[in-house]
């Protein structure tokens, strides 16, 4: 257990619960007989035989349910937590201490879930006058306020990434392994809730209001269908809000405590619950979370995406999401029903009871998940789903989020996408020129504090990973013990497809610093993608996992100097099978090897020829060389038009007899082909999405500064030959925006082999075009564009690169024309194929042209 000491260590001033002084004297109803409870504890739990007397029973604070007390030892070496059910007459199904007592029992047996370990249950009523249980005390921090007031925003963001990422630990519990199959019905869970909770209001409320009446038959008739037999049934905790959590100094959640409506049922109920502070009337200011948002606080719809993240799910649909945020407010409202109740007969468990559930407080709640409702119905009858409430609205957002357009995004990762852009807005392009400027220091090859404080501000905000696609992500799973528990959540990305991330790539190409930020960037993420596919066990936990966790990089060594490397085929580096078969020499000089001038380059992925009598396609393979191997030189770091792109880099890289061991290989002999082809598919798309955001970026600098400077008289803007130039270029980006957003949907639909056609169309398209854009750009900005005053000639380079990285125009053009050809073949039964093309594959239509005929207009 903590101690009240490392309290002390919290930054901030206490504007919170600090669990070990936020006490009371019980009032009157509820004190408790120490004497007596001190006997029964010496002979009930170990290691209390000889403790010291008197016992100091206080009661917290904070609270509205089962009575809780701080009980501590005369000699201040043991403190305890009792919770005991209230006196008087009680509803039958409520203020369940035995069941409060079970979860508690199985979840601390798991430790899946930080809660308090429960030492005894005493349902004898004579010791205190009602049953109850003792738990050890949780020291730290509870946040009563959802704003957090007094917090720093970074302090804030980890809190709730925190309650997020928490339920979804709670979620992923299977009941059955910690004995709890037997705890409740899973099904029709969210049915039983409507009906208990207007039993319960009936109860308690001597004249119940109408409104109350018409949402509770709404709520019966909306209950998802789903709700019969969920999909995912779960542990609920049933109450799950920011402050039934302990927080430790760093952030952490070190208890979850109010278990009294944990059963089995569906999660949904929980997630909407803990988004509920988003939906409270202005009635409840306390619980209340009103815009603007206070920094570092999520909106709603980014605690809902943080928990499916987390929790490696999609949200549900905008009509189910309101019926939960419904039900949550009619839940609160029955209790808050009870508390009056409760109030009135003289047993509530605190003295603001009769405040917080005055009428009127009632009558809002009402009104709250009216509107709701309302909402959801309107949007049935024709008015569009509706977003969830908090959003950040204002500002130029996203392109992509301007209009409703083909290849929209989920709504999941809508709100990722706003959520990228605020950041790099925020943080990333501020820092442009104090990066770019160590970049062009003296100590260029070092790194700069402040990109590791981005990277871990992004990490922290739940943006990170983010290209990891979600089949992927599923596979790696045994790879998160591996880590601390606070990375896990993020460790495997959001669970995207490679559609949705196109439209958070096109956003990270706004700047060349941007992609690493979010541990999104190239060569990473392609060498990550291999791993991730093709490699064993134990290279994923060697390279993979410090390369999720962003505490290495990578480099890819595939082109050569003295041969065309766009044709795989002609690669003459060789790995060479050592006597006896324990491992591999390396010979070879490639070059263009970008990450390798990086500090902190740890590993290389190595193409040679293993057997260069074998099929042409059955000749490579590839390795992995840890970058400190003997025989291992970086030779120099080679320019891009005058841009070293350093600390990352690209180098000429020696391999002279480097031996590695034969667990190296990746995938085996002879596949080292179709590793490059599985690795290039996703890795070109990623290149031509921030093509696509550079172009943005372009764009919008171009129309600001046409906007801004004024020649001979006039400013640029009015010259009708710069309006047409910019229109035009808007509807080519759009084009391009468009072919990247369909070879994103192939990928997801067919795989890279069959949307090699539409991932080359994307190729040859945005490196043109956001040259095309960049271009017009600079001649826009003058001097100034050709400077570093400016990203615009850096980002230039970059693209005019991509007409070549990952292979020239030319071979992508061939490959489309093949595919044109094979069709044309194809379809007048003629048998005859086209032209080749390099590393294009064989002929046919491509993904789109078999998913439905194109008609030519």
């Amino acid at each position: 257990m903590a101690h009240q000491d490392e309290l002390q260590d919290l930054p901030g001033p206490p504007q919170h619960l600090d669990t070990a002084s936020a006490l009371v004297e019980p009032r009157a109803a509820h004190a408790l007989d120490a004497a007596a409870l001190l006997a029964y504890l010496r002979r009930a739990v170990p290691g209390l035989a000889g403790a010291a007397g008197p016992l100091s029973v206080r009661a917290f604070s904070h609270g509205q349910s089962n009575p809780t007390y701080l009980l501590e030892t005369a000699d201040g070496t043991t403190r305890l937590v009792l919770r005991k059910k209230p006196p008087g007459r009680l509803l039958a199904s409520a203020h369940a201490v035995e069941r409060e007592h079970a979860v508690l029992a199985a979840l601390a047996a798991m430790r899946a879930v930080p809660v308090p370990r429960p030492l005894v249950l005493c349902e004898d009523a004579s010791v205190v006058g009602t049953p109850f249980y003792v738990m050890e005390f949780a020291a730290g921090r509870v946040y009563t306020d959802p704003r957090m007031p007094g917090a720093r925003p970074a302090q804030r963001a980890a809190a709730y990434a925190a309650l997020a990422d928490t339920l979804a630990a709670l979620h992923a519990v299977d009941p059955a392994a910690v004995g709890l199959s037997g705890f409740g019905d899973p099904g029709r869970y969210c049915e039983r809730q409507v009906r208990r909770w207007e039993r319960q209001y009936g109860a308690s409320a001597p004249a119940p209001c109408p409104r109350v009446a018409r949402l509770a038959q709404w709520l019966r008739a909306n209950v998802p269908a789903e709700d019969a037999a969920p999909p995912r049934p779960t542990v609920v905790h049933g109450d799950f809000r920011l402050d039934n959590l302990v927080f430790g100094p760093d952030m952490g959640v070190r208890a979850v405590l109010d278990w009294e409506l944990a059963t089995l049922g569906n999660p949904w109920a929980d997630v909407a619950y803990m988004c509920l502070a988003h939906r409270m009337p202005r009635e409840l200011p306390s619980l209340r979370l009103a815009q603007p948002l206070p920094e570092g606080v999520p909106d709603e719809a980014a605690l809902l995406a943080r928990y499916c993240g987390a929790a490696g799910v999609s949200p549900p649909p905008p009509r189910e999401w309101a019926f939960y945020l419904a039900l949550s407010l009619f839940r609160l409202l029955a209790i808050l029903a009870g508390v009056a109740a409760r109030a009135k007969q003289g047993n509530a468990s605190s003295a603001a009871a009769a405040a917080i559930s005055s009428d009127d407080v009632l009558a809002a709640l009402a009104d709250a998940a009216l509107a709701i409702v309302d909402a959801a119905d309107a949007a049935d009858a024709g008015g569009g789903p509706q977003p969830p409430s908090g959003g950040r609205g204002g500002g130029r957002g996203p392109r992509s989020l301007r209009a409703p357009t083909l290849g929209a995004p989920s709504a999941r990762a809508a709100d990722l996408l706003q959520r990228v852009d605020a950041f790099v807005r925020a943080h990333v392009l501020p820092a442009e020129a104090e990066l770019t400027a160590h970049a062009a220091g003296p100590d260029r090859w070092s790194i700069h504090p402040r990109a590791e404080e981005l990277k871990a501000l992004a990490r922290g905000a739940g943006l990170w990973n983010l290209w990891l696609p979600a089949d992927s992500a599923r596979g790696l799973a045994h790879l998160l013990p591996e880590v601390p528990e606070a990375e896990r959540s993020t460790l495997l990305g959001a669970g995207l497809s490679n559609l949705d991330y196109a439209h958070l790539c096109c956003v990270m190409g706004r700047s060349v610093w941007a992609p690493e930020v979010f541990n999104c960037s190239a060569p990473d993420t392609g060498n990550m993608e291999v791993l991730a596919r093709y490699g064993t066990p134990e290279q994923q936990r060697r390279w993979l996992v410090p390369l999720l966790r962003g505490s290495i990089r990578s480099c890819f060594a595939m082109t050569e100097k003295a041969v065309a490397s766009s044709d795989a085929t002609n690669i003459t580096a060789s790995i060479a099978r050592e006597p006896g078969g324990g491992g591999y020499a390396l010979h070879g000089i490639k070059w263009w090897t970008s990450g390798a001038m990086d500090p902190r380059c740890r590993v290389a992925v190595f193409m040679g020829k293993t057997d260069p009598s074998a099929a042409p396609h059955l000749q490579q393979s590839m390795v992995l060389v840890p970058m400190d191997a003997p025989g291992v030189t970086v030779v120099r770091p080679l320019l891009v038009y005058g841009f070293d792109d350093a600390p990352h880099g690209h180098a000429e890289v020696h391999f002279d007899g480097v031996r590695v061991p034969a667990s190296n290989i990746l995938l085996g002999e002879g596949r080292g082909f179709e590793i490059a082809q599985g690795r290039l598919g996703p890795g070109r798309l990623h290149h031509c999405m921030r093509l696509i955001g550079a172009g943005e970026r372009g764009l919008e600098l171009m129309a600001q500064r046409a906007l801004a400077r004024v020649a001979f008289g006039r400013p640029l803007a009015a010259q009708g030959a710069l309006r047409e130039k910019l229109a035009r270029l808007r509807v080519e980006l759009e084009g391009a925006r468009l072919l990247v957003l369909a070879a994103a949907h192939a990928l997801d639909e067919v795989g890279h082999k069959a949307a090699r056609g539409e991932i080359a169309a994307a190729k040859v398209a945005a490196p043109a075009v956001a040259l095309a854009v960049l271009d017009a750009a600079i001649q826009v900005h003058g001097g100034a564009g050709v400077c570093e005053d400016t990203p615009l000639a850096h980002l230039w380079a970059a693209a005019r690169t991509l007409r070549i990285a990952d292979g020239p125009d030319e071979v992508h053009l061939a490959t489309l024309a093949k595919l044109e050809l094979g069709a044309a073949a194809a379809a007048a039964g003629s048998g005859a194929g086209g032209g080749g093309g390099g590393g294009g594959g064989g002929g046919g239509p491509s993904a789109t042209a078999r998913a439905a005929p194109r008609h030519r207009m």
